[in-house]
């Protein structure tokens, strides 16, 4: 372990070397001599892309690299990017064991309203997408990317936040479109080992967090965690015109928990439990060009995750959840002889997820402790103080099977009434099926009642929710207990299938100096109330005619998906019975009466659902100036008809279209045309800055906007003013203001890449009650302050070092050091300050060729 941190501070110590001086590497040189010749700094060739919208972002390979973060997943990367906010759990250091990707939001949507792609093929999931709760009984936790992938897999991510044309559908936030890598050489491989541990991290914990650390028995708060990445990859030519790149990824990561909380010890099972989180990512894809002008791809991807938990104070509830699954991807572009010549783009995908839970047990017995049931610890106050549970929530399966053809002509420019016209249409054609399976009847048992008997009336004896040992906290006279209340959820099925189409009409127009990007998009599927048509118009000034200077405006509207989750809660709860109670007869146990089934599945109703929608308007300019790209916007955006749960009266909830969420976002970005050149080294320098204010009625889909609490007409008095309840500032995903810059480093004369990534946040607020009122419009009005945490300062640095080479290839060696200078920043979660994690050490040896 010792030799591990000494090489880790030996390369961080040589990278702030690099940073400080630029005549610092005349003396690395000194000490470390290269065994062969320097490689010679060829002259940069650059390629003049299509002219960008300042609201879109392309991170190429390079950058990739310097913005992988410790979990390498593909939001990590985004870090950089001025309109997406993260959510606050991302960096919060209790839960740092964790490996799914951070959720995002993009310009004040929801998180589960992007938009995923990798070479096309969707990646979003719409099983429960808002479900985060990994000990539901119901329904198994879900996210909003339905596959974890690796960012080794990527050459180029892009981000679509505003002005996004007619092509892209069903979202309401923005854009993340992911690409492989096409094979350039005959063979080429790569192998790599990678870990981080609890030992590399300094903890950053609340005093609470802090005194119950050593104690947790809950993932909430992982005192320690081991992660391990294992990659492997090999790419080549085939034949000159076929060739294929294939990898496989492994994650993994170990979590050791106690199983009883408060540091007390079980005296009848296991104090101490591992949860472990695992991801696999086999990945094919092939490339091949048929003929000049016609090419085709392929892939295939098997990308299961996976989770073992288990319940704390519970004995036998163990529970391993799974996610992710297979995808198949092809692709055909060819020319089209219509209308003057077009471009043709077809492609077919299909993919299976699931977010499902098999469970040690299906029957959850609520005891109190005696000398059978001794395995409990004590819980609480009274006559259940010390309660001795056991079991689980029995199997689930959900599954998401989508199948989808998407085909694109772009025609040639072509010039009518004096103006260049570029045509673009497409069509999309889907089908989605959704199922849900419970598997094991699942039986809930409570309410322990002392007895002296577990002899039931008309014989028999209970053995299953009885016992004759004395409970804790009973009188002397009483022999036991028995469960006196029961819910039943029982096994059984439903499917939802979904059939969606899509299709658009974009018309690029040119005048001179001016672009208009007129288009427009169609969408309906069989779950939606109607279909939609989403008007996308844009406008570009070439002010000086040279691709300098550019003023672009935007109005712009994009419908949501409508989720399967909204139709199959009622379905879900339709499963469960009545809440039963039995007591004793003469001295003797009564039987359970038969089950009766539970009338709230009917609460959860479909209102007179429309398709949520967010209407943009943006305005934005980029400049270069002095080697730099300079970019600002404004983006304004008003979401309305999202859904949300509605309680219209007791006991009676329906899905509705009653959110609305307002998002006022200021960015402004500069990136460097071509790298700094200092000396040997060449930097490329990124900065981005937003100022952002969201204001939200709900956090997500499954909050509750309720009528009996006056939610949809309460006055509240926050920030020296009235407004209304659902016109508050959201609760995550809204720092106000936000500083990023990255300085991305080469100096290929020591096989030296560094990358410094800096970021200040604005503080962030809390707002919270203060338990007074003020008079307003006849009634009173709640008065809300702000808690503040202060703002968070962090320095994040990675090195990458290639070793002298050694037959075909080279070794090489990463680190990554997040929150260098190990400040210590707050954060808010459920209106609780915590912190951030502290510094964290990654290391990664590999071998290419």
């Amino acid at each position: 372990m010792s030799s591990i941190f000494t090489l880790c501070q030996s390369v961080l110590a040589i990278s702030l070397a690099f940073c400080a001086s630029a005549a610092t590497p005349m003396v690395f040189a000194a000490e470390t001599e290269p065994e062969e010749p320097a490689p010679q700094m060829l002259p940069e060739v650059r390629l003049q892309a299509e002219r960008e919208s300042v609201g879109e972002q392309r991170l190429e390979r390079r950058q990739i690299e310097a913005m992988n973060g410790i979990d390498g997943n593909i939001t990590s990367l985004l870090r950089i990017n001025p309109s997406v906010q993260f959510d606050n759990q991302q960096q919060a250091s209790a839960t740092q064991g964790e490996l799914a990707p951070a959720d995002i939001s993009i310009n004040g949507a929801k998180f589960y309203d992007n938009l995923y792609q990798m070479d096309g093929m969707s990646l979003n999931n719409s099983i429960g997408p808002a479900s985060n709760n990994p000990a539901n009984m119901t329904a198994p936790p879900a996210a909003s990317q339905g596959f974890a992938v690796d960012t080794s897999l990527l050459c180029e991510v892009t981000v679509l936040d505003s002005n996004i044309g007619a092509e892209y559908g069903r979202f309401k936030g923005g854009v993340v479109n992911a690409n492989t890598c096409a094979p350039t050489r005959k063979l080429a491989g790569q192998v790599s080992v990678e870990s981080t541990r609890s030992a590399w991290m300094q903890y950053k914990l609340s005093d609470s967090q802090r005194e119950s650390a050593a104690n947790s028995a809950t993932a909430d708060l992982q005192p320690a965690f081991e992660k391990w990445t294992y990659r492997a990859a090999l790419q080549g030519k085939v034949t000159e015109n076929f060739s294929l790149i294939g990898s496989f990824i492994r994650k993994t990561s170990e979590i050791p928990l106690n199983g009883y909380g408060n540091g007390l010890q079980s005296a009848g099972d296991a104090n101490r439990k591992v949860q472990r989180r695992g991801s696999d990512n086999a990945f094919v894809r092939g490339f091949w060009s048929i003929i000049p002008g016609v090419l085709a791809d392929f892939s295939l991807m098997h990308a299961p995750s996976s989770g073992d938990y288990f319940i704390a104070n519970v004995k036998n509830s163990t529970y391993h959840l799974k996610s992710g699954g297979n995808g198949l991807n092809l692709g055909l572009t060819h020319p089209v002889a219509l209308l003057g010549g077009a471009t043709a783009e077809h492609r077919l995908s299909w993919n299976k997820m699931e977010s499902s839970r098999d469970a040690d047990a299906s029957i959850w017995k609520a005891w109190r402790y005696s000398n059978d049931k001794n395995w409990g610890v004590k819980t609480g106050t009274g006559a259940t103080g010390w309660a001795s549970t056991e079991g689980g929530y029995g199997d689930i399966d959900q599954e998401q099977e989508t199948a989808q053809y998407q085909g694109k002509l772009k025609w040639e420019p072509i010039t009518l009434l004096g103006m260049s016209h570029t045509f673009q249409a497409g069509l999309e054609l889907g089908t989605q099926r959704s199922s849900y399976r419970r598997n094991t009847t699942y039986e809930q048992y409570t309410g322990s009642v002392n007895t002296n008997t577990c002899n039931m009336v008309g014989g028999g004896v209970d053995t299953q929710y009885c016992s004759l040992a004395t409970p804790w906290n009973a009188a002397s006279s009483v022999r036991g207990q028995y469960l006196a209340s029961r819910i039943i959820h029982y096994a059984g099925a439903y499917e939802l299938s979904n059939k969606t189409r899509g299709a658009f009409l974009q018309d690029d127009v040119k005048l001179g100096d001016v672009r208009v990007r007129l288009g427009a998009r169609y969408d309906s599927d069989d779950l939606s109330p109607k279909s939609s048509i989403a008007p996308r118009l844009s406008a570009f000034w070439d002010v000086a005619g040279k691709g300098t200077t550019q003023v672009e405006l935007g109005a712009n509207r994009y419908y949501g998906r409508n989720f399967f989750d909204f139709y199959a809660n009622s379905k879900r709860l339709a499963l469960q019975t009545k809440s039963q109670t039995r007591t004793l007869s003469g001295g003797l146990l009564k039987d359970w009466a038969a089950p009766e089934m539970a009338a709230n599945w009917a609460w959860y109703k479909l209102g007179d659902m429309k398709v949520p929608y967010t209407d943009e308007k943006m305005l934005g300019i980029s400049q270069q100036w002095a080697g730099v790209k300079w970019s600002a916007k404004r983006v304004l955006r008003e979401g309305r008809d999202e859904m949300v749960q509605h309680l219209e009266s007791a006991a009676n909830y329906s899905w509705d279209n009653i959110g609305r969420t307002d998002s006022k976002v200021w960015t402004l970005a500069a990136e460097t045309l071509r790298p700094v050149r200092w000396g040997e080294t060449a930097t490329r320098v990124q900065f981005g800055y937003d100022h952002t204010r969201t204001n939200s009625s709900h956090a997500d889909y499954d909050d509750s906007l309720s009528e009996l609490a006056g939610d949809m007409d309460q006055y509240i008095y926050y920030q020296g003013k009235f407004m209304r309840w659902t016109d508050r500032p959201a609760n995550n995903y809204n720092r106000p203001w936000t500083a990023r810059l990255l300085l991305s480093t080469d100096i290929p004369a020591y096989r030296l890449k560094v990358d410094n990534f800096f970021r200040v946040r604005g503080k962030e607020t809390a707002m919270v009650s203060t338990g007074e009122s003020k008079p307003f419009d006849g009634g009173v009005a709640d008065v809300y302050e702000d808690a503040t945490a202060g703002k968070a300062v962090s320095w994040d640095m990675r090195v990458q070092y290639a070793l002298p080479k050694t037959g075909p290839g080279e070794g090489f060696i990463n680190v990554a050091v997040e929150n260098v200078t190990n400040r210590s920043n707050p954060l808010y979660q459920a209106k609780e300050l915590v912190y951030e994690k502290g510094r964290q050490f990654t290391l990664e040896l590999g071998y290419r060729f």
